[in-house]
């Protein structure tokens, strides 16, 4: 064999090979910058975002934990995590959502923490987040849309969201993020889950409930906050919700025992979660006793 077998003829150089699962507008934007003198983007957002949903969690808790960073980062006293299912056998649905009371977020400080790389800390040791990827990467790992709402003052959320599969349809080569939209109160989707009790735990009067209606909710979120909200998760660890639920207490109850211990309110499904210890050096937490519904 010499040199001039393994030269590749000028037609097959642009041969492109699509998935079956390949975004349509992600089609439309590569086939387009294969032409000479296209602008070819540092990113192909339709292609990128589909891939982020690979980033790997061991497990659907750590995700979450993403998320609860955030909070504690954003100086929150409560965090509640929340998992809810819908729908009969076979064809139930589950959501996620995170809601923390800390300082929220201005419209301009959510448009950039919705991109990819935004970050008001990059690369900043001294807190928890760095890179501007974590809050986007976690939820789209569980669901194929991220909403957020972020407010800091009453009944003034800003609402952002990232769909995968609408992003996916996008054929322009920059993709750019609209400007928030501000609502006076939450979709009442989401607005239920703080008002009603959960699947799980099976024990209501186990559960605490935010708020008993929509009136009392609005003063209870108070004047700042953020809520991350994952509907229609579709790569969950646990197919139940107990099961979810359960591994979720097990989790941040250790890995967030400090900050229990401290005065961090921390609750899942409701129901609050104690410190649990492993190393026995945290006076009042429980090591091996976990309440189960």
């Amino acid at each position: 064999m010499n040199a001039n077998d393994l030269s590749v003829e000028p037609s097959d150089v642009n041969v492109v090979k699509w998935g079956s699962e390949t975004p349509r507008g992600g089609k439309a934007v590569l086939n387009r910058i294969l032409k000479e003198g296209a602008t070819v983007p540092l990113f192909c957002a339709q292609t990128l975002i589909d891939s982020l949903r690979d980033v790997g969690y061991n497990h659907t808790t750590s995700a979450l934990c993403e998320h609860i960073d955030n909070s504690i980062e954003a100086g929150a006293t409560e965090v509640r995590v929340f998992f809810r299912q819908t729908g009969k056998q076979g064809a139930m649905r589950t959501d996620a959502a995170v809601y923390d009371n800390g300082r929220g977020m201005s419209p301009n400080v959510l448009k950039v923490a919705m991109a990819f790389g935004g970050s008001m800390n990059y690369n900043n040791r001294d807190g928890i987040g760095r890179f501007g990827m974590g809050m986007k990467t976690a939820a789209l790992s569980v669901s194929p849309v991220l909403e957020v709402y972020s407010w800091q003052e009453p009944a003034a959320f800003y609402n952002m969201t990232l769909d995968v599969e609408e992003i996916g349809k996008e054929k322009a080569n920059l993709v750019q993020l609209p400007d928030p939209t501000l609502l006076t109160e939450l979709p009442d989707e989401l607005a239920e889950l703080f008002l009603k009790p959960m699947g799980w735990p099976s024990d209501d009067s186990g559960q605490d409930i935010l708020a008993g209606n929509k009136e009392e909710l609005a003063a209870r979120l108070g004047g700042s906050g953020t809520v991350v909200y994952m509907p229609n998760c579709d790569r969950l660890t646990y197919a139940k919700v107990k099961n979810l639920g359960t591994h979720a207490v097990q989790e941040v109850s250790r890995v967030y025992r400090r900050c229990i211990a401290e005065g961090l309110k921390l609750y899942i499904n409701n129901r609050r979660v104690e410190a649990s210890d492993p190393t026995y050096s945290i006076a009042g937490a429980r090591h091996t006793r976990l309440r189960s519904g």
